[in-house]
């Protein structure tokens, strides 16, 4: 699969599949996919609205992927407050780092490291 591929797939609560993807979804296929890494839990079980369930999963995960710098092929989990609201994989545009992601509200997009940052109260990255 190319970005391109992964920029054509639908919004879906829950999608691990390329029928529909969300946000944690498109970020562990695109890892395997883009980047030839391991596959990360599916965390399915968990809807895109409980977001502290998210936060306990992710917080036990992240553990074995140390923070780095935005890098192409880092996960990108962004914060408010004491919640992990969201997820992205940094990928490289044309020479330009740039974020994977998906929402319901947008589908699948490319979104500046800046702009992506500016929506949340703290983005890590990670290594995997």
């Amino acid at each position: 699969m190319t970005l391109d591929d992964f920029r054509q797939i639908p919004y879906m609560d829950g999608g691990r599949t390329v029928f529909g993807l969300d946000c944690w979804g498109m970020a562990r296929m695109a890892l395997v996919e883009l980047f030839g890494k391991p596959l990360l839990p599916a965390y399915g079980e968990i809807p895109a609205n409980s977001k502290a369930s998210l936060t306990r999963s992710w917080s036990t995960e992240s553990e074995k992927h140390p923070v780095v710098a935005p890098r192409p092929g880092a996960l990108a989990a962004a914060w408010r407050g004491r919640l992990c609201l969201h997820f992205g994989l940094v990928v490289s545009v044309d020479g330009r780092s740039m974020i994977l992601e998906t929402r319901e509200e947008t589908g699948p997009q490319l979104t500046s490291i800046r702009r992506f940052e500016a929506r949340y109260t703290k983005v890590v990255y990670h290594a995997n």
